[in-house]
């Protein structure tokens, strides 16, 4: 498939979010579990209980959602505590998943 016939299927789906960004997530299920369990604020334990993933594989997709600005870390200094939050770009590609139902 071409350039041009990917992007004539995303202008029909009305993707909000950038593609590489939305395509990260869509490759990664466990990526999109953690985006969808985001809705409230999660501390990282939460997050494994919600999702049933290891705290490994949590610790690993919040660091590669935070680089992709995707979610913000309060209280990053504490061991214990932390809390995740989607951001607005985060927002977008939640949204942009349940709408398209990618």
């Amino acid at each position: 498939m071409d350039t041009t016939k990917k992007t004539k299927f995303y202008e029909k789906k009305q993707i909000k979010s950038d593609i590489q960004t939305l395509g990260k997530v869509l490759a990664s299920p466990n990526k999109k579990k953690i985006m969808y369990v985001l809705s409230t604020p999660n501390t990282p334990k939460d997050i494994c209980k919600k999702t049933n993933l290891n705290f490994p594989t949590i610790s690993k997709n919040l660091k590669d959602l935070e680089k992709l600005e995707l979610i913000k870390i309060d209280n990053k200094n504490l061991r214990k505590g932390k809390i995740v939050f989607i951001s607005k770009k985060g927002e977008d590609v939640v949204e942009d998943i349940r709408k398209n139902n990618l």
